[in-house]
């Protein structure tokens, strides 16, 4: 039989990573699901966002039972994007994987990521939605999102869907990551910063059960989301914001996709006739990578940018 050293050179550390609030509820057996891994080499960071109920003391007790399990707490609500940022910060892993306190993992997710990531930066899976007690509902991601690959950072300009909860990604993505931009997901910012390294894998497996209830964070929008915003103005300013980060974020050596973002960036800034034709333009050429994620055909594809001369999204 191998020595343990021996094992662990051949696999990796991956730190599991999961921010937790309020979740006594189903936190137990998630983190169970952790422990049951069949991938031989990990270490779990656990860190607690000043929960009222007894979440704190479920994980001192579950970190006594096991050495590879390290509980940190914040003195204040941070917030879930916040709480993960510092958690992946304390995570020493070589990669890292996600993780929400309400899931359920397969016993072979991590082991079957890590096997199929191949030189990407970046993999995610299929997920199975469940209810609130469990039961598996009628609908995986699959079935809601286009889950594919994300091979270029223009795959990010109106959005993508490689949800955290099912990632295992390269620590390394995240040099010059910190801090987290408040204004977007932590998991639409992580999987971006893949794009702008060697990419993201899509692995259609179903290797989580994806809970759904009235206290997720983020869930799968199975009914339709309530309006974000007040104005049709401060809904502009976001998307203009996020934009303007993918062009300051996409590396120097991503050179076409990079003046590509920026130029975008700075039509959505504008409403004058010029540069809403320009937009128009440059998302009917780059349709096909821009709207990847959409689930939409080539005739809508075509028909999409036209609605920039009037709107930005």
């Amino acid at each position: 039989m191998p020595s343990k050293q021996n094992n662990n050179k051949k696999f990796p550390l991956i730190s599991i990573v999961m921010a937790c609030y309020r979740g006594e509820k189903f936190v137990v057996e998630q983190i169970q699901n952790h422990l049951n891994q069949d991938y031989p080499h990990l270490e779990f960071i656990y860190l607690d966002d000043a929960s009222t109920d007894t979440t704190w003391a479920i994980l001192q007790d579950m970190a006594h039972q096991d050495e590879r399990i390290k509980i940190f707490q914040n003195e204040e609500n941070l917030g879930y994007v916040r709480s993960f940022e510092k958690a992946m910060q304390l995570a020493q892993g070589e990669w890292i994987a996600l993780s929400d306190q309400d899931d359920l993992w397969e016993k072979q997710k991590l082991s079957r990521l890590y096997q199929a990531i191949g030189p990407y930066s970046m993999i995610y899976a299929d997920s199975q939605l469940i209810d609130e007690a469990g039961n598996a509902l009628p609908q995986k991601m699959s079935d809601l999102k286009n889950q594919i690959p994300y091979t270029s950072p223009l795959m990010y300009t109106f959005g993508a869907w490689a949800p955290g909860h099912s990632m295992l990604f390269q620590k390394s993505i995240l040099t010059r990551a910190f801090p987290f931009p408040h204004f977007v997901s932590h998991d639409y910012y992580i999987g971006f910063l893949a794009t702008c390294f060697q990419g993201i894998n899509y692995l259609p497996e179903t290797l989580v059960h994806y809970r759904q209830h009235d206290q997720n964070a983020i869930g799968a929008n199975l009914k339709k989301a309530p309006k974000q915003y007040a104005t049709r103005k401060q809904r502009d300013q976001r998307i203009q914001q996020r934009v303007r980060l993918l062009a300051e974020f996409c590396p120097a050596e991503k050179a076409l996709e990079k003046q590509i973002l920026r130029q975008v960036a700075q039509d959505f800034c504008s409403s004058d006739l010029i540069p809403r034709i320009r937009r128009t333009c440059l998302v009917l050429k780059y349709r096909d990578l821009m709207l990847a994620y959409k689930k939409k055909g080539a005739l809508a594809k075509w028909l999409y940018p036209f609605k920039l001369l009037f709107s930005i999204y």
